[in-house]
């Protein structure tokens, strides 16, 4: 069965240039057909030269293990001839009375360093919230006289108020929703120093609301600064948003941060970003650790953030298998190519043996899929570890990551560089619950976690 695009990208097309591009990548896959994957020829690398595979930790799976999981790899060529994208931004701040002093001054320093640095053909706008929204500069082109306007509206920013995060999202998407510029990027950049209670606050409606906005071609970086926000709201908001998330302790990291999204959004070379994935007989895709899923009829969707050039980014996909002689995995990825707004995708098919001998198993293991599932694997441990933390304590939370390293020492076949990070990760992770205040131990554990997953 193949299901239909969303119906939320087709009823805001005629608002949102990039809902509609959104909305043909999704349905070009899916009008593919559960057959057509099956019976084509994979399309392991698009002419634009980014890669795609898709693998099982072994080609050979043993018949009495029902969880398997499937290694995907995508990545960009490392030089790109495209001339860079035009951007529309939307800086977004939090300007409620937490952010009072420095932190404010912070952030409005590094919101006219952002605009400063864009170029003639982007366009900008510079949005508040605290228990309401205010345009601080309505969007325009980034021309050198709308920047020195802005610039002076940033000065005059000052904080009041409570934290309604929906509020600052709702309204810098209508203001990108008016840009002059067509095609390129649409990027919401995100800060919260604090807890959403104004607006909508619950943790799902708010993720359901930056979802809603990313369907429309809109994309959320989210930025946590202090120890005081909700980093799994941000972080939430940032994964189902696809874009980026970061933990800023310091608000005078800020500019610096500002400076390396913008960067990156110059490097951006795919953006509406899906991996559509069907399990085949008796295989079910059960979870795509670290990244928001959704269900289509046969068909399991993963969200991803835009992609960059030189970028490989893994999503592990955790199945249960029943098959009792073939496991396949049909994985295709789709995006709208920044550089000219066409619709791309390339596909993979992961395919392993199902037998009885543990030694055909082991002989056919590959090494850079077992890497990755370890490495996500990984990831869970450090978010539930910070789970257990803040119920248990620090000698609960360490013995979570002691038994995830243990586990991953049992496993001959990981890269000692990949035994590092792992390593290194889950000791800064443990360090933190024991000398440092919770609130910033959560935060780093959470980042960690965010980091290896992808």
């Amino acid at each position: 069965m193949t299901p239909n695009a969303p119906n939320q990208a087709h009823r805001v097309r005629t608002t949102f240039v990039l809902g509609a591009a959104g909305a043909t990548v999704i349905a070009a896959l899916l009008l593919t057909g559960r057959t057509a994957v099956r019976t084509a020829e994979p399309v392991a690398a698009s002419d634009d030269g980014i890669a795609l595979t898709a693998k099982f930790t072994s080609t050979k799976l043993l018949s009495t293990q029902v969880e398997q999981f499937i290694a995907v790899s995508i990545t960009t060529p490392g030089a790109t001839s495209q001339v860079r994208p035009p951007l529309s931004v939307a800086v977004v701040i939090d300007r409620s009375g937490s952010m009072s002093g420095e932190p404010m001054e912070n952030a409005k320093a590094a919101a006219a360093r952002l605009v400063g640095e864009l170029g003639p053909d982007d366009a900008f706008t510079v949005v508040t919230y605290s228990s309401g929204d205010e345009v601080v500069y309505p969007m325009n082109r980034a021309t050198a006289e709308h920047k020195a306007a802005a610039r002076s509206a940033i000065n005059r920013i000052y904080d009041d108020g409570g934290t309604c995060i929906s509020c600052g999202l709702t309204r810098g998407a209508g203001e990108l929703a008016r840009s002059p510029i067509s095609g390129g990027l649409q990027r919401i950049v995100l800060i919260s120093d604090g807890q959403a209670n104004e607006g909508i606050y619950d943790r799902s409606e708010l993720a359901q609301l930056a979802a809603n906005t990313a369907a429309r071609g809109v994309s959320i970086t989210a930025l946590g600064v202090g120890l005081d926000f909700d980093e799994v709201t941000m972080q939430r908001i940032a994964e189902v948003g696809r874009g980026r998330y970061y933990f800023v302790e310091d608000t005078a990291q800020l500019a610096q941060m500002f400076s390396r999204e913008l960067g990156g959004l110059a490097d951006t070379v795919a953006a509406d970003v899906r991996l559509l994935v069907d399990g085949g007989p008796g295989v079910k895709i059960v979870s795509a650790i670290g990244y928001p899923m959704e269900q289509q009829g046969d068909w399991t969707i993963v969200s991803i953030p835009d992609l960059r050039a030189g970028e490989t980014r893994k999503v592990v996909l955790r199945v249960t298998s029943t098959s009792d002689s073939l496991a396949v995995g049909n994985v295709q990825l789709g995006w709208r190519r920044v550089s000219d707004g066409s619709s791309r995708r390339a596909t993979a098919v992961a395919e392993a043996e199902i037998v009885d001998n543990q030694a055909e198993v082991i002989a056919n293991i590959d090494r850079g899929a077992m890497q990755a599932v370890e490495e996500a694997l990984s990831s869970e441990a450090l978010d539930r570890a910070t789970t257990v933390y803040e119920s248990q304590g620090y000698d609960a939370a360490k013995r979570v990551l002691q038994e995830r390293v243990d586990q991953m020492n049992q496993n001959a076949y990981v890269p000692a560089a990949a035994r590092a990070r792992i390593e290194a990760a889950t000791t800064e992770a443990a360090d933190s619950f024991r000398a440092e205040p919770a609130a910033k131990a959560k935060k780093v554990s959470r980042v960690k976690a965010y980091e290896l997953a992808q």
